[in-house]
This record gives C-alpha cells, structure tokens and sequence, in this order.
C-alpha cells in the first residue's frame, strides 16, 4: 500500500507565510502515524517534498518493497513530484517523468494504461487526476487556509478534526443501504471524494476546481474490430502485471470475470496456475476445472479451514473483531467485514515472489448494469427498477429520511437514465459500484499484494465508455472478447449463470441447437457446494452482531437505521449476510476500535459446515 497527502495553502494566505504549510504538514504526519495499517518497521519509503518556498507539500509513505518503476509510486525532485498508487503503464510512466502538475495534459492520464490514483506537485500547483473507473480513490477537503489531497480518506478527517474522525450520517447510511460504499458521499464528515475521470487543480487561478473527462461516442458503424482491441489491450495489460512475477496464480470461479482473466493469461502466453476457494463439493471447483483443462492449465481447490466444533461436527471458527478490525484498518475505516482481507501487519509480498489475479470489475466488460437489458429499445422504468433493487436492496433497514438523502445523493446517475437508460446504467457501475466499492476493497488489498487487477485497466474501460449503448447490452461485447482470446471456453457452462444475451432462451442467431449444452451447472442437489460461512445464516453470529449493535444504544448509526428493522432482520427476516457485516462494521468504525492495536481475546463463533 501507499499512503499520500498533498497540501496547498489558499490563494489568500500570503506567500511569505510558511507558518500554515508547515502546521498543516505536522497534522499530515500525525493523521499518517495513526491511519496507517502497516506497523513502522515495514515502511520501505517515507518521502516529504516540501520546496523552500511556494505553496505545496507532499508526504509519501509505503510498505511495498522495491519493484518496476510502474509500480514505484513516487518520482520528483526538488521543483515537482508526482505520486500515485495502483500502476501506470510505461507510456503515462514517461509522461510523468517529462512534466510537472501544470503541464501534464489531463487526456495523457485518462487514456493511459494501468490503475492509478495520480497526484502531482510543484510550488505553486497541486494536481489530483482519478482514472475512468476511479478503482483508486483520490479523496479531498477544504479548511479555511489549505485545500488537501489524499488517497486516504481517514488522514483527512484526522488532519481537519484531530486525534479522532468526525463522522458523517449521510455517508453512513450509503453504506448501508448498499452494504458497502456507492454514493458520493463519505463516512468522514467534511471529505469528498473526486469524481471518476476527473482532474482536480488547486493553482494560482484558483483554490481548487473540478473537470472530468467526456470520451467522443463512436457511431454504430465504426465497431468493427472494437473486441479484438480490447481483448489486444487485455492481452498487453496483462504481460505489464505479470512482469517480474515469480509465481503468476489466478483465481478460478464458476463465473465470467475469473474466466475472461485466465482466457487473458493464456492469451498472453504468461505462465501461470490456477485455484478455486470452496469445499471439495464446490459447484465453483467443478466449472474451476473444466475451464481450465481445456486450457491446459493447472488447477487446485483451496478448502476453508474445516474443524470439530463442540457438537462433534464439522465447524468453520470465525472470529468477527478481528476480522473487521483488519478489513476497517486496511480500507481506512470505509470496509466490510463480509469481504475478509488479510492482516495489514503481515509483510507485503514482492511481485518478485507472487502475482495473484482475480475477476474484480469483469462486470464492466460485461456492460456494467447494463447488461440486464435485453430490449432492442431499454426502458427507463426499467434502467430505475435496476438502480433501486441493485443500490436499494436495504431501503427496509433505513429511515425515511436517510432513504430521502441517500436518493439525492446518487440523483444524477438517476437522472441520466431518462435520456440513455443503457448509459446510465453503465456509467453507475463504473464510477460507483467499481469506483466506490473496488476502490474501497481494492485499497485494503493493497496492503500485502502488488496490483494485479487485469479487469479494471483504464485504457480499456476508457474505450468502454466510448461505445454506443447498443452495443453495452446483454453482454455481448465480453462474449466477442472471450472469443477472441479463448474460444474453447466461451460456451462452456457456468455456475448458476448464462450469458445475459441468452437466458430468456436461444437466439437464432447464436447456435440455438446447442443452448441446452450450456445450460449452467447448479449442484442444487449438493448443499455443501457453494457453503459460505460468512453468508450462512447462523443464529450464533448474528446474535453477535445484534448484541454488538445493541449494547452502544446512543450510537449514531441508530441515527439512520430502524432499530426494530434491524433486529428482526438478524434474527431471520429476510436475513441478508451483507447487510448484517455492513451494520456491524459500520458500528465497528463508528467506535473508533480500528484505529487502535489489533483486538485481543476476541470472541470465537463456530458455524456448522452443511453435511
């Protein structure tokens, strides 16, 4: 991971006043020695760039050991610095090293390769630029004197409130009403996030101002050959992740994303393996290695630590605060537990030694929300229906008024529907679902793993955004690119799934004769299959968790949720495993517990494993 905070005093501070840069740089410090989830000793890099005279500052720290120059995250001298987390491709790489803040055109980053969050300094300019999908989060705030910048939500709150964040109900309540965040709103009172696409400039013109980027839309009869790019640019994306990598693994499911990642490593002659968590029962597993037979790659499934519980059968342990101490340490205060990320104090690991790549943000090939429209001609009401049961799927939990606000919040990709349902549907997905909640995760990641997330690279989504809606429906683009990459394993069954463009039956123009062959493989008849435990509806750890609500009866998150509400769903009604984490994270972090050391006799909960 790398944490960075970037200072800019206002335009009416005078600029023989050094005495607010400098306080402002002491606060940065304090807020970094508290957020940051690695312990002291594994810091490889702490850099401050603070020029003798002008208006800009810029700390950097990170636990990641030496690597490509893609992947630094730092480069400067003594009149400019650039930082950025995640990866630029080799082309941006060279840009940045041949501009400072002021002369780096915007559309250079918009287009690059790779997944960054990009900000650059010199004296008198500050510049934070997000990419088309913002998978690495660039927050923002404003006090009376400075305007700052950071990939860390939680430094801000710190550096604007002190020793403790000042949370936000709003932003509470948008997490919650989804399970994890996809509003524009923030759990940190007072911080923004920038948009998706975007560049933020603080400059001697003014304090700070906002432009995004509007990719041209291509005409209907220039998509010839739009697959084959995409599935070239997949190709190259994917030799830039794995270069250097000792061992390349890759996670398998029974799904589309994890299997156009694989199709893309096979494409790009990279030598790599591949597992699948679950059971040996696994309904993933099962469709895990047929895709990868067929590919000629090696695969092994990973079983969750099964033990002998106090009944005498089998039980999976969990232990929910450490679980949500790691997850909320790692993600800034802004995770869910129900998403268990591994403990930031463990050692980052080289590239050098291991890559591991997953299936995070396929969806966007896929057409995002988009592809659940079938309609030659989509429908409004429909694109809204989609929305509210997608992003409102915990409307029942919250008050009316937090519902009321969370609405306004996300009114504008609302409200794009009326014109281009498709489009609406897809621009949500890409700068909120992934822009907000991959963002989140993918942040918690970083902590002991390179970036190794193929799906979500800039340049192709940035080629996404610039095709027609028609051509964003019903998954039909990810079927020409896994064409083109892997034909062997495009009709090869699912788990539990079809391709959109065919589950309501055959299309006569797509080998109607074989659509029973590609009927999804559901292992209905196999309970132990597709066992979770965090999603089982286990009375035991959901009693936890209303206990845990409970006992804090002042808490603001009873600010926005029904307490009734609440309890009847833990205890069974319309039980929803998200929404249970997300309610017990939420009040995790409004505790303040995540930022302080790694919790200690903590609770164990045995879960019984289906027989």
């Amino acid at each position: 991971m790398r944490l960075f905070v970037a200072i800019r005093t206002k335009n009416t501070v005078p600029l023989a006043d050094r005495s607010v840069l400098r306080q402002r740089v002491g606060n940065a410090n304090v807020a970094l020695d508290r957020v940051q989830p690695w312990p002291a000793v594994n810091t490889t890099q702490d850099l401050r760039w603070v020029p003798g005279g002008g208006r800009v500052a810029m700390l950097f720290r990170s636990n990641e050991p030496t690597t490509s120059p893609e992947r630094l995250g730092w480069m400067g001298n003594k009149n400019r610095a650039w930082a950025w987390s995640g990866i630029v491709g080799s082309h941006l790489l060279g840009a940045l090293g041949a501009t400072s803040a002021e002369s780096l055109p915007p559309e250079t980053a918009w287009s690059g390769m790779g997944s960054f969050g990009l900000v650059g300094a010199s004296a008198s300019t500050l510049v934070g630029i997000t990419n088309q999908h913002r998978s690495e989060g660039l927050y923002w705030t404003e006090t009376e004197d400075v305007v700052i910048l950071s990939n860390s939500a939680a430094v801000l709150s710190l550096i604007r409130h002190g020793q403790h964040p000042v949370y936000s109900r709003l932003g509470i309540a948008g997490f919650l009403m989804h399970g994890l965040p996809f509003a524009e709103s923030l759990p940190f009172a007072g911080v923004a996030v920038v948009p998706a696409a975007a560049q933020f400039c603080s400059d001697p013109r003014s304090d700070f101002r906002i432009i995004q980027d509007e990719p041209d839309i291509r005409s209907e009869d220039d998509l010839s050959g739009v697959a084959e790019q995409i599935a070239e640019g997949l190709v190259d994306y994917a030799r830039v992740l794995t270069r250097g990598a000792g061992d390349v693994v890759a996670a398998i499911t029974g799904g589309k994303d994890s299997r156009l990642v694989v199709a893309a490593l096979h494409a790009a002659g990279v030598d790599f393996s591949t597992y699948t968590n679950g059971l040996p029962e696994s309904g993933e597993g099962v469709v895990g290695r047929e895709v990868t037979a067929a590919l000629g790659v090696s695969h092994r499934l990973v079983n969750p630590p099964v033990q002998r519980g106090a009944s005498g059968g089998a039980v999976v342990v969990g232990r929910p605060e450490e679980q949500a101490w790691a997850t909320l340490r790692s993600t800034g205060g802004m995770g869910n537990a129900f998403t268990a990320l591994p403990m930031p104090s463990t050692l980052h690991v080289p590239i050098t030694d291991r890559a591991n790549l997953g299936g995070q943000g396929g969806e966007i090939v896929r057409g995002g929300f988009a592809r659940y429209l079938n309609d030659e001609v989509p429908r409004t009401d429909r694109a809204v229906a989609i929305l509210r049961k997608t992003w409102f799927n915990n409307e029942d939990v919250l008050t009316p008024l937090a519902v009321e606000a969370v609405e306004a919040d996300v009114r504008s990709v609302w409200s794009g529907a009326i014109e281009d349902p498709a489009r609406a549907l897809f621009d949500g997905y890409v700068s909120h679902r992934t822009g907000r909640w991959l963002a989140t995760m993918r942040h918690g990641e970083s902590v002991v793993n390179s970036h190794t997330t193929l799906l979500i690279n800039n340049q192709m989504v940035r080629a996404l955004r610039s095709l027609p809606s028609s051509a964003l429906l019903g998954e039909q683009m990810a079927h020409a690119v896994m064409t083109n990459l892997a034909p062997q394993v495009v009709d090869l069954p699912f788990f539990r799934d079809r391709w959109a463009f065919e589950t309501e039956g055959p299309l006569p123009s797509y080998k109607p004769a074989t659509w029973e062959n590609r009927a999804p493989y559901t292992a209905h008849d196999q309970p132990r299959a597709s066992f979770n435990w965090r999603s089982a509806f286990t009375p035991g750890l959901s009693e936890f968790f209303l206990e845990y609500l409970m006992s804090s009866p002042q808490s603001m998150i009873f600010d926005v949720v029904d307490r009734e509400a609440v309890a009847a769903m833990l205890r069974g009604r319309r039980y929803r495993a998200p929404l249970a984490w997300a309610l017990f994270s939420a009040q995790y972090m409004l505790s303040g517990d995540w930022l302080g050391d790694r919790p200690s006799d903590v609770k164990s909960i045995e879960i019984a494993v289906p027989s």
